[in-house]
């Protein structure tokens, strides 16, 4: 499961973000509008239109700001991957429970067929 937001910045407007160090690299994505994007410690600003995304890495300062029309983005984080461990862990487990489920259906189904004569 992964979390997604949505924010809509006003015309001229500038806010600031900030990432949680701890955290996973979150992705913005422009839905609409033209996003002016500085990142703390890069010299360069980056400009995004609608369509365009950019990662935003763990711990790292972001302004955002809008050009005249505002803008509109979501901000979202990568599904957490299982490890491997887990993963095999939940096929162990789930892989007899579809079988389990599968012979009732067709016990359900012989046992249909033969009562109808």
């Amino acid at each position: 499961m992964r979390e997604i937001r949505l924010f809509e910045l006003d015309p001229g407007q500038t806010v600031f973000w900030r990432s949680p160090a701890a955290e996973r690299p979150q992705s913005l994505q422009v839905l609409q509008g033209l996003l002016w994007l500085t990142v703390e410690g890069e010299h360069a600003d980056h400009w995004l239109s609608a369509g365009e995304s950019f990662e935003i890495r763990g711990g790292q300062r972001v302004w955002l700001g809008t050009w005249q029309d505002g803008a509109r983005m979501r901000m979202s984080q990568p599904a957490k991957l299982l490890s491997s461990s887990t993963r095999h862990r939940a096929l162990r487990i789930g892989l007899p429970l579809s079988w389990r489920s599968i012979a009732a259906r067709i016990a359900s189904r012989t046992a249909t067929r033969f009562s109808r004569g």
